[in-house]
């Protein structure tokens, strides 16, 4: 009841639509029964894919191939080679610039696309019209110049906008993200990690509208949070602590895992085992990870397996049983249709496109043996 008390106190200076969490409707459960109910659907192992590139790519031309050299549409590759989930950021307010396509309408039509071919769908909410990572998480445009209090209030508007509309085209999201490796906060500078009072009341912000959106608690999807800090398990442990004691709402974990800059497989396992001995009640996935098809171009060395088709695959195959052995519930692959960028990747201040050696597919949109490294 600690926990439910402290998130109502959060979301108190919200608005009355969100200050209501006293009624037994509108109160958070506390997280134990929340995720009991999560987990009976969820069960299944996640073998997830980041699509986020995948439509712009082929607006642009890009014609993506299964491995046989087959052309098909890019999410029906994904379909055949046993993915079961889709990831999908939304931006705000993105100019298309960077691989930042993903408005609203470019998100509803993957999620069509993605439910037409049986896909559940985890929805990535960046808060941001640039890319959400350790180390940006801007404010965009839109919003700048509000306090806190309103500041709150419009990420609860714009994510029960965003829900009520893929509900109403019948594609809801079956789990959602608040926020993207949120590490050091979101939207800054109100946001900031160093003012967790701040951080945790936009986080509940979000969360809240897709409670309300969804109907109730009972029937909503879990919420994520997803951080990029993986190479110590303590320091992972202690920020979703923190987090959780300054009521914090998560359902599930997510963290990214890239080895060049995570660690090895000892330090995942052990982050995940250590997760799920602290917040039992909480999923962990890996929302985040991938491995180089092909030499990078960031100089990185000492990686764990060759910087080939094969290797790639090989980290894939390895990477399953670390997870699941620790306790994790699934994967999702990042930049997998990040192929042929030449075509659709407006960048000037890019000198190198290290993200297209880590995709699924090669310079010619064939998938690589990788795709099939989580099978």
């Amino acid at each position: 009841m600690k926990r439910r008390a402290t998130l109502c106190l959060a979301l108190t200076t919200l608005t009355a639509v969100l200050s209501s969490c006293n009624t037994s409707e509108q109160a958070r459960s506390v997280p134990e029964p929340r995720l009991q109910a999560a987990a009976i659907t969820h069960p299944e192992w996640i073998r997830g894919i980041d699509v986020s590139e995948a439509q712009a790519a082929e607006s642009k031309g890009v014609v993506f191939k299964d491995t046989t050299g087959v052309a098909k549409p890019a999410l029906q590759i994904a379909k055949d080679h046993n993915y079961n989930w889709v990831r999908v950021r939304l931006m705000v307010d993105p100019n298309g610039e960077y691989a930042l396509y993903q408005d609203l309408n470019y998100v509803k039509a993957v999620a069509r696309d993605a439910r037409s071919r049986g896909f559940k769908v985890l929805l990535d909410l960046h808060y941001s019209h640039w890319w959400a990572d350790p180390g940006n998480q801007w404010t965009p445009q839109r919003w700048k110049g509000q306090d806190v209090t309103q500041l709150s209030q419009s990420v609860y508007t714009y994510t029960k906008d965003v829900m009520t509309q893929l509900r109403a085209q019948n594609t809801a999201p079956d789990m959602v993200q608040i926020g993207n490796e949120i590490n050091g906060g979101m939207l800054w500078d109100l946001g900031r990690i160093g003012n967790m009072a701040n951080f945790v009341k936009l986080t509940n912000a979000g969360a809240a509208a897709v409670r309300d959106a969804s109907g109730g608690t009972s029937t909503m999807p879990p919420i994520m949070v997803h951080i990029a800090k993986n190479g110590n398990a303590a320091e992972t442990v202690a920020w979703y602590r923190s987090f959780i004691n300054a009521g914090g709402w998560v359902d599930v974990i997510g963290l990214s895992y890239y080895p060049m800059w995570h660690g090895d497989f000892n330090n995942l396992s052990e982050t995940i085992r250590q997760l799920r001995s602290n917040f039992s009640w909480a999923k962990v996935y890996l929302a985040e990870t991938a491995y180089y098809w092909d030499h990078n171009q960031m100089g990185y060395a000492n990686l764990p397996y060759p910087q080939t088709p094969q290797g790639q695959h090989d980290f894939l195959k390895a990477l399953t049983p670390v997870v699941r052995n620790a306790g994790g519930s699934g994967i999702f692959y990042w930049g997998a249709y990040w192929s042929q960028s030449s075509r659709w990747l407006i960048a000037p201040a890019w000198s190198d496109d290290d993200a297209s050696r880590r995709s699924l597919f090669d310079d010619g949109g064939r998938a690589t043996i990788g795709i099939d490294g989580l099978n």
